[in-house]
């Protein structure tokens, strides 16, 4: 063992200077600490607790690892079935929002279908009274045409 003691502290530009003192070792033995406890003569009969308990202590680690695992299992067990109902439900409920969606898409196709009909038939109409007045004052010209030519004569 090496003593060193630092005197003289001074400062100098660089930083800090130090003069270290070495020391000779001693040659004190550092005191013996007991080495092992009084011994006493073991039994059977201890040894044969002392496994009895280890094996106790083992057999119990097992069943809390056992008990951990199937815990760990139920809790992945509940998570799938949460997993699986979310999936369901978001299923259903897009399954719902397609049908809404076609449901009210086919009611604006067959309400702008039923316009277009409408409006086909009104012209339809308009142009058969046209077609009615021309015819009705086509007949009405050539009458006239023939009651003048008779007056005429």
């Amino acid at each position: 063992m090496i003593i060193v003691d630092a005197n003289d502290l001074k400062q100098s530009k660089g930083g800090i200077k130090y003069d270290l003192v070495l020391e000779q070792p001693t040659t004190e033995a550092p005191t013996n600490l007991q080495s092992q406890s009084p011994s006493r003569a073991i039994s059977v009969e201890e040894i044969e607790n002392k496994l009895k308990a280890a094996e106790e202590r083992r057999r119990s680690m097992e069943a809390m690892k056992i008990n951990q695992l199937k815990e760990k299992e139920n809790h992945i067990m509940e998570l799938k079935e949460k997993r699986n109902e979310y999936n369901a439900n978001f299923i259903e409920n897009a399954r719902e929002s397609l049908e809404k969606k076609m449901e009210t898409s086919k009611e604006l196709r067959e309400n702008y279908l039923k316009g277009i009909q409408d409006k086909l038939q009104e012209h339809e109409r308009r142009v058969a009274e046209v077609r009615q007045n021309r015819m009705s004052g086509s007949q009405i010209s050539c009458d006239g045409d023939a009651t003048e030519a008779a007056q005429s004569e």
